[in-house]
């Protein structure tokens, strides 16, 4: 079924084969799990046209292919993999798209050398989040895996209320929610995670330090689990011992901003009308400048893809069956910040929150 759409959109813009390295995309399509190792390398590509489904790979990977992209004709490659791609695509329908925000210059200048070299004569076109559209709207099996992933992340908050104390590092608690993960749940990350605690929890996308967490700060913590490839993506402001009225204050208003938005999100929306919800909410009170980033991202098998619920982005549309974050948060130089986040799931006439149960004040206070 997606290949039957991809081919119809291929069509729709005149390109007869596409090229696809980007690791989601490829797991996406063809099942096929390997990740690339780093920027620069890969463990395979798809050649695609009306008639064709190509996985290419090399010998390391030659097992997992073939148990993996059954109905995919599996090619491995053994020495220069663009000589080798070139031998396919002389066969292949031109023009040849291929996804330029993820092929590197330097891959795109081989790819023409060495059609050039073979003196194969094919048009080659860039195109853009062709199936990064497809991926926004997930189907039943996508949604039932991302409610599992919630599920096993809603084991890891649960477990993190035994384990933050005062004088524990914000690297140690990173490490134990790294263990819980990979050894109690036996699963994997969607991401690193963020531990904020005191002054460090003003930067939203905070790398955990050596700083001992203490009494009477807030103490960001964002983290999910990956289950069977798709990502779930949570956060939670905890404080240990009697809060204050700045945290009470601060996650109120944060709450309130997240529960506006969830009750406002559904299919036929904008995404900056979203958006707006939670940041009109948090204006009127005197905190505009304090909400620094946008309210939620879409999530699947990344842990950020589209939509963007931005208020810079260009709107469009929400969709049933969209999955994204609603993450209203405020930061404060030399103090802090809060944040909550929960994924949902969009429908025709609302949203349904993934977590077991919504946020509250009562469970973040330690």
């Amino acid at each position: 079924m997606r290949l039957k759409r991809l081919r119809a959109l291929m069509q729709k813009k005149g390109l007869g084969t596409l090229l696809i390295s980007h690791p989601a995309n490829r797991r996406y399509l063809s099942g096929f799990r390997a990740e690339d190792a780093q920027i620069g390398e890969t463990s395979g590509i798809l050649l695609i046209s009306q008639t064709e489904a190509i996985l290419a790979t090399d010998p390391r990977y030659a097992e997992l292919a073939r148990a993996e992209a059954q109905d995919w004709k599996i090619y491995i490659y053994h020495q220069n993999f663009f000589d080798e791609i070139t031998d396919i695509l002389k066969k292949m329908p031109p023009p040849l798209g291929f996804e330029a925000l993820h092929l590197s210059y330097a891959q795109y200048q081989r790819l023409q050398q060495a059609l050039e070299k073979k003196n194969i004569s094919m048009k080659i076109l860039a195109t853009e989040n062709m199936i990064e559209e497809m991926r926004k709207v997930k189907d039943e099996v996508e949604i039932n895996t991302l409610r599992e992933a919630v599920k096993l992340t809603e084991r890891v908050y649960e477990a993190l209320k035994g384990i933050l104390r005062p004088e524990i590092t914000e690297k140690e608690v990173a490490w134990q929610i790294e263990t819980i993960i990979k050894h109690d749940l036996q699963a994997e990350l969607s991401f690193p995670p963020i531990v904020a605690s005191g002054e460090n929890a003003a930067i939203p996308h905070a790398v955990p330090t050596d700083k001992k967490i203490a009494l009477h700060e807030p103490i960001i913590i964002d983290c999910g689990v990956k289950w069977q490839g798709y990502c779930a993506d949570m956060t939670r402001t905890f404080y240990l011992g009697k809060p204050d009225e700045k945290f009470k204050t601060i996650s109120n208003l944060v709450l309130t901003a997240q529960q506006k938005a969830i009750g406002a999100i559904k299919a036929g929306l904008k995404t900056y009308e979203v958006d707006a919800v939670a940041r009109s909410f948090l204006k009127e009170k005197g905190y505009a400048k304090a909400f620094l980033h946008a309210l939620g991202h879409g999530v699947g098998l990344m842990v950020h893809e589209s939509p963007s619920l931005s208020p810079r982005q260009p709107g469009e549309i929400l969709q049933p069956h969209m999955i994204v974050t609603a993450e209203p948060g405020l930061y404060f130089s030399g103090w802090g910040g809060v944040r909550i986040e929960d994924m949902v799931l969009i429908k025709e006439n609302g949203c349904e929150r993934l977590t077991s149960r919504k946020a509250e004040l009562k469970d973040w206070i330690l």
